[in-house]
């Protein structure tokens, strides 16, 4: 008789254990079924007070295609099997527990107040039930009461709120600038920011929070990883649902290409494509600057030039620059330079003279701004004016430095390389589209041994730009 009692416990214990594994083997097919076009109810719930809070999942499909409403219809009841909804929670002691019992009620929308539409029991301890009667989209909240071994009700959770929303799928069939009715924006160009967008299930933006259909708008980044995306200012709807009219910052629009995503409550978004595809750069890609003039040097410390040839300021000196701007941006263009200065000097005294030439090279790295001014009666801009910072590290080259006596006697030549660096500023001021005067100043720091030297370079230039 004990034998035949433990077979019997056995065989139920089987049987229990297969049944849960096809409980959750359907779950899965079932969610592995479900269409692509739902609409999902999202959830922020509190901690209950034993374990974790249920989570609310819910999906629907809904075609709203105007010109096809009965094939719609007719769709929606062939694919009436792939629909799904689902409550999922979790349970810290599940082998405590023989089932669950889900409350659902409804939010009536004119009353504000709640009314219970369904009850569903678990047949078993899973922590998952299918809503049948599939749940219309709109605002619900529900509670789960656990029933112990013994069947009483033992535990039972606070109300927790959710959303079904409206699927709709979003399209975007064509984008254009208003300025120019293109979808390529030149920043030397004057822009406000004002798109016109056409295409399908374009809605309003919530408008409150039991909102269960709406479209959110955003302008994507790509190829730029975790690149914050951009939300517009919507300055108009079309009843239709097919027209809108938005305004981004243009300020935040930096050279790039992005895409206008929509998305409808559900999660539904439009693919991103050319159709909905923004370029923003500049006219020309790369700037070429070259420029030569005048600069007096004037070394600022150390009495070593000034104590063998009488003076620290020596004004025949000339001054080129060169610089190459690729990356060009909204906010300044970016590149690398060239600069380079000669000076002549020499000074007579009574019984000697002494002379040599005082060279200087480094390489930079340039910032520049440029300043632009709309011109009058156009949608244009004209480029009057450009600041720039550098900087960078060269050499600094005292060369062939000799004293000449009577009877042409000469002392050797002094030629002494030396590491030195450069920091400096200048503005461009622009007479036509490409030539341009240069006025600025370069600090150069040059280490010398047994030598402090600081020299100030103030320049004026004539410039073209390639």
């Amino acid at each position: 008789m004990a034998i035949k009692t433990r077979l019997l416990l056995a065989m139920l214990l089987i049987i229990c254990f297969s049944h849960s594994l096809y409980a959750k083997s359907r779950k899965k097919t079932d969610a592995e079924n479900g269409l692509k076009q739902i609409s999902s109810a999202t959830n922020n719930l509190p901690d209950k007070a034993a374990g974790n809070a249920p989570v609310a999942e819910s999906r629907e499909s809904l075609e709203t295609d105007e010109n096809s409403l009965q094939d719609a219809e007719e769709s929606a009841e062939k694919s009436a099997e792939e629909k799904w909804q689902y409550l999922e929670w979790e349970e810290e002691n599940p082998e405590f527990v023989l089932n669950y019992e889900v409350v659902i009620e409804a939010l009536e929308e004119k009353k504000g107040t709640y009314t219970e539409i369904n009850r569903l029991q678990t047949e078993t301890n899973t922590t998952y039930i299918q809503v049948k009667p599939l749940l219309p989209p709109g605002n619900y909240r529900y509670k789960v009461i656990t029933y112990n071994l013994i069947g009483i009700a033992e535990v039972e959770s606070d109300w927790f709120e959710f959303r079904i929303f409206k699927a709709f799928q979003p399209e975007i069939s064509n984008i254009s600038a208003t300025v120019n009715h293109s979808s390529t924006l030149f920043l030397e160009e004057i822009n406000n920011g004002i798109f016109n967008i056409t295409g399908k299930n374009l809605f309003e933006e919530p408008q409150s929070k039991t909102d269960i259909s709406f479209t959110t708008y955003a302008l994507e980044r790509q190829k730029k990883k975790n690149a914050i995306p951009l939300v517009p200012q919507i300055l108009e709807y079309d009843d239709k649902n097919r027209h809108l009219k938005v305004q981004f910052n243009m300020k935040e629009l930096d050279v790039g290409t992005y895409n206008f995503i929509a998305m409808d409550a559900s999660g539904l978004k439009n693919p991103a494509d050319k159709k909905n595809e923004i370029t923003v750069k500049f006219k020309k890609r790369v700037d070429f600057d070259i420029s030569g003039g005048y600069t007096l040097p004037v070394i600022l410390f150390d009495d070593t030039i000034k104590n063998y040839m009488g003076s620290n300021v020596w004004p025949l000196s000339l001054t080129a620059r060169l610089s190459l701007m690729p990356f060009k941006h909204s906010f300044g263009y970016f590149g690398l330079g060239l600069t380079g200065s000669y000076t002549r000097m020499f000074s007579n005294f009574d019984s000697y003279s002494v002379d040599g030439n005082l060279i200087t090279s480094h390489a930079l790295f340039v910032y520049q701004l440029p300043v632009r001014t709309k011109i009058k009666n156009s949608d244009s801009r004209k480029h009057i004016m450009t600041l720039e910072l550098h900087g960078g590290p060269g050499f600094t080259f005292f060369n062939d430095f000799k004293f000449h006596f009577d009877h042409d006697i000469n002392s050797d030549p002094l030629n002494s390389l030396n590491i030195s660096i450069n920091a400096g500023f200048a503005a461009q001021i622009y007479i036509t589209n490409r030539l341009y005067t240069e006025i600025g100043a370069d600090y150069i720091m040059a280490f010398v041994s047994d030598m402090g030297f600081g020299m100030l370079e103030p320049e004026i230039s004539i410039g073209w730009q390639f």
